[in-house]
C-alpha cells in the first residue's frame, strides 16, 4: 500500500523507500518558483491557488513600484494551504502578500529586534520592505475558513543584523 507519509513504527517511507540508505523520493521535494520583477507596480503573477500549496517562492529585487501577490480565498477546501517567501537580494521595492479579501485577516507577530514581537491580528497582508536583504523569510498558512482568523504568518528570519526592519503587516 503506498503512503504519502513516514510510518514511524518502520524505516521506510510509503513507498517503499529507506529513509536512511536511500535517496529522498521526488515527492518529497520542496517546489521552488521564482518570481520575476515586473518592473512596474502592481501583480507579481497571478493569484494563488490551492495548487500553489507547499511552494517556496523566491523574491527578486524590485525595481519600481510595490508589487504584490493574493492569496488564495478563504474556504473550508483552502484550509491547510502554506507558501513560504525568501528574499534572494536586497527588496530594493516593497513586496506583499495580500488577502482575496478585505475580510479575511492575518495573524502577525513581527520582530521588534530585541527578542520581543508586536503582536497584529488583524492585518490585511503581509510585507518584505524594501530594506529586506538576501535571506529574509516568512511562511504563511491558511489555519481557518473563518475569515478573521484565516492566516497566520510564521517562521520570519531577517537577514538584517538588529533583526528588525524588514516584515511589516499592513
Amino acid at each position: 500500500m503506498r503512503s504519502d507519509f513516514i510510518n514511524p513504527n518502520s524505516s521506510k517511507f510509503g513507498d517503499g523507500a529507506d529513509i536512511i540508505d536511500e535517496a529522498m523520493p521526488l515527492q518529497y521535494k520542496e517546489k521552488i518558483s521564482l518570481l520575476v520583477d515586473q518592473a512596474a507596480a502592481g501583480a507579481i503573477r497571478s493569484a494563488l491557488t490551492m495548487a500553489d500549496s507547499g511552494t517556496h517562492f523566491i523574491v527578486p529585487a524590485l525595481t519600481s513600484g510595490t508589487q504584490y501577490i493574493t492569496l488564495p480565498a478563504v474556504s473550508s477546501e483552502n484550509v491547510g494551504f502554506t507558501c513560504k517567501f525568501t528574499m534572494i537580494d536586497t527588496a530594493a521595492q516593497v513586496f506583499s502578500v495580500d488577502t482575496a479579501a478585505s475580510a479575511d485577516k492575518i495573524i502577525t507577530a513581527e520582530p521588534d529586534g530585541d527578542g520581543t514581537h508586536t503582536l497584529n491580528v488583524s492585518a490585511d497582508g503581509f510585507n518584505f520592505t524594501a530594506s529586506a536583504v538576501k535571506g529574509a523569510s516568512f511562511r504563511i498558512t491558511m489555519i481557518s475558513a473563518t475569515a478573521a482568523t484565516a492566516f497566520v504568518v510564521s517562521d520570519i528570519v531577517s537577514g538584517l543584523a538588529a533583526g528588525t526592519g524588514e516584515h511589516v503587516a499592513e
